[in-house]
């Protein structure tokens, strides 16, 4: 063989999608007797086997899973890994065990190889679709929509078929059910599509899909589902997974003490996160400052919280974009100590002043009043816009 001394030593093999990886990685642990006490909400941020109950055995599986997922192992690679697993050694074949909810011991299969095959595909797969969703919502303004696609299997389910070449706004509410894989052993896939090529080839109508009342025989609960997608599959994993965290920060934050809640508030403002919706047009929201319990009674709120969305990014980019990550950090300030003019029901406006001009934002509820968002922030040079939106509105605070 020919020897190439100027052959670079190293490989473009980008390895496994780094947010496949860490989508599973950060997962925690939830030990379960069977699939169906575990929500599909769960799923989303919690690592589960039916009938690893123990921690230390489940570890070792995601150890293993995450090990398949991270270097691109096949199947058979994976399964001849677990097998020589130590702390796995007893996870096999069947044992009698005490199911939870009914307190009945029964003969539970454990570890098999129709087992294994199922545990990899499942949590390869739903990684992978959570990691490509999370790809779909940054690059969403250059392939702002959907393609349906169909996987390699032999047979397709006829709900699936349906919707092979299915073309659809990446917006869609569709995709918060049927992003796949919808069931077990599903291999549908999506593929993202300029709007040049939507339109080319026909943007589809959102289908109307009938749902099905299914019983959850473990918990006796009735939950709506799809018709076509398996229990427990009918929900977008990666989005799942944001609005679960969105969500647990904000929970914190409110809890906090006003002192920690203004200190953490002013970090994230200036944060790497907050940047990236800023800048990048990164999907989902941040927490970037805090409304007086006051002016939170005044706009009929349920929380104080205000957030930076990726729609105040565009327009913030596009109409102020010499606003600095500093600048955000004055809005906090802004807030407690500013002029407060009410427009509506619905927003406030806040006005505050340095050394050389003016500062304006607009704060907007939901109309469920359990958001709150920053809609508008510049600096305002007008003496006179600022008295005619003084004159527009209610003055609440001087």
């Amino acid at each position: 063989m020919a020897d190439f001394p100027d052959r670079p030593g190293y490989s473009f093999d980008p390895g496994p999608p780094p947010e496949a990886s860490r989508f599973l990685r950060n997962k925690g642990m939830r030990p379960a007797f069977s699939w169906a006490d575990v929500e599909p909400e769960e799923h989303a941020v919690a690592f589960t086997v039916a009938k690893a109950t123990e921690l230390d055995v489940l570890e070792a599986i995601r150890g293993e899973v995450q090990k398949a997922l991270d270097e691109g192992l096949p199947f058979a690679t994976f399964k001849k890994n677990f097998r020589a697993n130590p702390a796995l050694a007893q996870w096999w074949g069947k044992r009698e065990m005490i199911d939870p909810v009914t307190g009945e011991l029964v003969e539970a299969q454990l570890g098999s190889p129709r087992r294994l095959k199922t545990i990899y595909n499942a949590n390869l797969r739903s990684a992978r679709a959570a990691g490509q969703w999370e790809r779909i919502e940054r690059t969403k303004a250059a392939f702002p929509y959907l393609e349906y696609r169909l996987g390699p299997s032999e047979r397709h389910r006829p709900h699936h078929q349906d919707k092979a070449g299915m073309i659809l706004p990446v917006e869609s509410a569709f995709w918060d059910e049927w992003m796949p894989p919808n069931g077990w052993g599903c291999k549908c896939w999506v593929r993202q599509v300029t709007k040049r090529e939507a339109e080319r080839r026909g943007i589809s109508t959102t289908p109307d899909i009938p749902d099905r009342v299914w019983e959850n025989s473990r918990t006796g609960e009735a939950s709506i589902v799809p018709e076509g997608i398996d229990p427990g599959w009918q929900r977008n994993p990666g989005k799942l997974r944001r609005e679960a965290m969105e969500g647990i920060l904000r929970d914190k934050l409110e809890g906090a003490p006003p002192a920690v809640r203004e200190a953490a508030l002013k970090d994230i403002a200036t944060s790497w996160r907050v940047q990236r919706i800023l800048r990048d047009g990164a999907p989902g929201l941040a927490p970037i400052a805090a409304l007086p319990d006051d002016m939170t009674r005044a706009i009929g709120a349920d929380t104080p919280i205000v957030s930076v969305s990726r729609e105040t990014a565009d327009k913030q980019l596009l109409r102020h974009p010499e606003l600095l990550a500093d600048d955000y950090a004055k809005l906090g300030e802004m807030l407690t100590s500013g002029r407060v003019i009410r427009q509506d029901d619905r927003n406030l406006v806040f006005l505050s002043r340095d050394t050389d001009r003016s500062w304006l934002a607009v704060i907007k509820r939901t109309l469920k009043g359990d958001e709150l968002y920053l809609t508008t922030f510049y600096r305002v040079s007008s003496a006179r816009y600022v008295r005619r939106i003084v004159a527009r509105g209610k003055l609440l605070r001087e």
